[in-house]
């Protein structure tokens, strides 16, 4: 996104939900958000300062800019989108995260939209709960009459 690593948008994340909290961040409290050293985060700090994401004073705060806010934004959004997604099939928190560093680009876009997909046409919820009794059963259950209907108002609404 915007020619920025995994790890800067990592840092920005990080930046954005302290200030949220705090009103502005501190060079230790990124450091401690991401398990990092100080001086690593110092480094970080002023690389995103270079591309213009944050602006910060030597030994003060660092806020972000209206670009690193935005690139920060679109990055909670995406992570959030893909962890309903691995929630949904029941993959284990850790392993999603691992998975989200991972994926190519393409991948994630395309998993992305097919959670926004499932989102906006209301199917999210019908099929969570399937594949959760799917997966611990082991078995397929037939559609009942009453999901049939929900499909067919869903189909209606979306062709008005």
């Amino acid at each position: 996104m915007d020619n920025t690593t995994e790890t800067e948008e990592d840092y920005l994340k990080a930046i954005l939900n302290i200030t949220e909290n705090k009103g502005f961040a501190r060079t230790k409290d990124v450091a401690k958000a991401l398990g990092v050293r100080p001086a690593t985060t110092v480094e970080m700090l002023k690389k995103l300062e270079e591309k213009g994401l944050i602006k910060r004073e030597h030994y003060g705060p660092t806020v972000l800019t209206e670009k690193g806010v935005n690139i920060a934004t679109v990055t909670l959004k995406k992570n959030k989108i893909l962890f309903d997604f691995f929630r949904m099939i029941l993959v284990p928190e850790g392993d999603a995260c691992d998975m989200e560093h991972n994926l190519s680009k393409v991948t994630n876009e395309q998993l992305i939209k097919f959670m926004e997909f499932l989102s906006h046409e209301g199917f999210f919820e019908i099929w969570e709960k399937k594949f959760k009794e799917y997966s611990t059963s082991g078995k397929f259950k037939s559609v009942k009459s009453s999901d049939e209907d929900y499909y067919y108002d869903l189909a209606s609404q979306n062709m008005k």
